[in-house]
C-alpha cells in the first residue's frame, strides 16, 4: 500500500479553499494510506475527511521544533509515494532536498519581491502552481489552483469529502424553517462605527426578507455579545443536547458558542450567508450557499481574485458606516436570493 502526505496546517477557511483538491488526491489514492496533516484551528473539521484509508494528524499552525523531528522520522521510517504542500510553510520546502525519492507537489506564492520558496528550493519540487499576488490582472483563485496542482486528467472524479456527518443536534429536525446565518464580527463593526441599533436595524430588514435570523458572534466574549443575550432568545451550545427543546418562534434567535460539527451545518441548512469574509463564506460558498460577503476597504484587491469562490450565488460589499443608502443597496441583494 502507497503512502500520500498531504500537509494542510492552515486556518479553516483556507482549509475549505482546497477541499476541492484534496478530493481530487483521494479519488486517485483510494486504495492507498492517506495522512492528512491539519492544524489546531481546523482539527474541528476532521470529519470531513471520515474514510478508512485516511489517517488525520494535528500539527500546530507554525510547526514547533518537536513537530519538525517527528515529521522527519514519519516520512524516513515510512515509504511515502507523493506529498503535496498546500500551505507553503519554509520548512515543509525544504524536505524535497533531502528525500529525492517523494514527488512533492506544493503551492507556491510570489509576493512583491519575495518569493515562498525561491527558485532554487522550487526546483526540487517534482510539481507546482505559483499563488503570483503581483499579478494586477486576472488570475486563478487559489481553489483553482491547488485543484489543477491536485488533478489527474484520466480520473472519474466522486464527490468522497464528507459533508453528510452524523449530527447528535440534527439541524433539520430542531432548526426546521427558512432562516439566514448572519455573522457579527466586533472588530468590522466597531471600527465603522456601528452600534447595536444599527445592527438591529439591519437584522429586520433581513427577516422582512428571510423570515429568521440567526445570529452568531466572535467566540470571546465582548460587550456586543452580551447585549445580544439580553435582546435575543439565545441558545447555548455548550449546553444544548438531541433532547434540548427549543423556543423557535423569536425572530432573531442568538447561537452562543457554535462552532465545528454544529457550525457547519448552521451554514448548510441556510437559505443565506451573510458574514465578513472568512470561515463562513467560504464554507457557504463551498456548499453551494448564496452568500453575502462583507469587506472591509482596506483589504488588498488581490484578495477578490485570490480568494473568489466556486459560487455562483456569490455578493459582495465593502462595509461603511452605517446610512439608509446602504441599506438600501443590502435590500437590494436581499431581492436577488
Amino acid at each position: 500500500m502507497k503512502k500520500i502526505i498531504i500537509f494542510k496546517n492552515d486556518r479553516v477557511g483556507d482549509l475549505f479553499h482546497s477541499l476541492d483538491g484534496i478530493n481530487q488526491i483521494i479519488n486517485e489514492h483510494k486504495k492507498d494510506k492517506i495522512e492528512l496533516y491539519l492544524s489546531n484551528y481546523s482539527e474541528g473539521f476532521s470529519f470531513l475527511f471520515n474514510r478508512k484509508n485516511i489517517s488525520i494528524k494535528i500539527i500546530n499552525y507554525n510547526i514547533t521544533i518537536k513537530e519538525k523531528i517527528n515529521l522527519l522520522k514519519t516520512i524516513i521510517l515510512s515509504s511515502v509515494q507523493k506529498i503535496y504542500i498546500l500551505s507553503p510553510k519554509k520548512f515543509l520546502f525544504i524536505l524535497p532536498l533531502f528525500f529525492k525519492r517523494i514527488k512533492f507537489y506544493a503551492i507556491c506564492v510570489n509576493e512583491k519581491n519575495k518569493k515562498r520558496p525561491n527558485e532554487f528550493f522550487r526546483k526540487f519540487l517534482y510539481k507546482f502552481k505559483v499563488n503570483d499576488r503581483n499579478y494586477k490582472k486576472k488570475n486563478e483563485s487559489i481553489n483553482k489552483l491547488i485543484f489543477n496542482l491536485c488533478k489527474n486528467n484520466n480520473l472519474q472524479i466522486n464527490n468522497l469529502i464528507n459533508i453528510e456527518p452524523i449530527n447528535n443536534f440534527n439541524f433539520q429536525k430542531k432548526i426546521n424553517f427558512d432562516y439566514c446565518h448572519f455573522h457579527f464580527k466586533k472588530s468590522l463593526f466597531e471600527k465603522k462605527g456601528w452600534t447595536f441599533d444599527n445592527l438591529k436595524e439591519l437584522l429586520k430588514n433581513i427577516v422582512k426578507s428571510k423570515n429568521k435570523v440567526l445570529l452568531t458572534s466572535d467566540i470571546e466574549e465582548n460587550e456586543f455579545n452580551i447585549i445580544f443575550k439580553k435582546n435575543f432568545y439565545t441558545v447555548n451550545f455548550n449546553s444544548v443536547n438531541n433532547d434540548s427543546k427549543l423556543d423557535l418562534n423569536n425572530s432573531v434567535i442568538f447561537l452562543e458558542n457554535i462552532k465545528n460539527l454544529n457550525l457547519f451545518y448552521l451554514i448548510k441548512n441556510s437559505s443565506l450567508v451573510i458574514a465578513p469574509h472568512g470561515t463562513m463564506t467560504v464554507v457557504a460558498s463551498y456548499l453551494k450557499v448564496p452568500v453575502i460577503d462583507i469587506f472591509d476597504k482596506t483589504i488588498n484587491t488581490i484578495a477578490f481574485r485570490e480568494y473568489k469562490p466556486n459560487n455562483l450565488k456569490y455578493n459582495f460589499f465593502i462595509l461603511k458606516p452605517f446610512s439608509q443608502r446602504l441599506i438600501y443597496k443590502i435590500n437590494k441583494f436581499l431581492e436577488n436570493v
